[in-house]
């Protein structure tokens, strides 16, 4: 999903009043539920893509969003004071080590109860201690990986998506 105008708006002016909230939707076939987490200090009610509602509940978190114009898009995010609630759902899915976690990046802008902007990742490198969870999200950019042909396949990086 492309930035919508709104949110465009929201990071180049900043206007007073009108924030933006980033959110995180993490799942796992074997985590007793879906977590909603919000970057503020409330619960805010807001739609999922498929026009259900959900409550976001306040969660610490921060995130180091990816460069622009590299071939790997991930996301670094630590999620703060977890505690011993986090350790059985991680163990649960260390259990099932070929289905990754899901995370779900999302932004909610005041005064809009949709997503302004959302993209699916998955999440690696999770490295857990008694107070936070570090990892990093990733989705790979599939126009830097070749596809085979034959016994000699070129990629020229000047022309994406072109196979000599």
């Amino acid at each position: 999903m492309a930035l919508t105008e709104e949110l465009k708006k929201i990071y180049s002016s900043n206007p007073i009043g009108v924030r933006y909230y980033e959110t995180v939707e993490i799942s796992h076939s074997l985590f007793s539920k879906t977590y909603y987490m919000v970057q503020d200090t409330e619960s805010h009610l807001w739609k999922l893509e498929d026009d259900s509602s959900v409550t976001f509940e306040p969660f610490g978190f921060s995130l180091v969003l990816p460069e622009v114009g590299g071939a790997e898009q991930s996301i670094q995010f630590v999620f703060d004071n977890v505690g011993r609630e986090a350790m059985p759902e991680l163990e649960a899915a260390a259990q099932l080590i070929s289905e990754p976690i899901k995370l779900h990046y999302r932004v909610y802008a005041d005064g809009s109860d949709i997503s302004q902007y959302d993209i699916d990742l998955v999440m690696t490198n999770i490295v857990a201690s008694n107070y936070t969870i570090s990892a990093i999200a990733t989705r790979p950019d599939l126009y830097a990986k070749s596809i085979p042909k034959g016994n000699a396949v070129f990629y020229d990086n000047r022309f994406r998506g072109l196979f000599l």
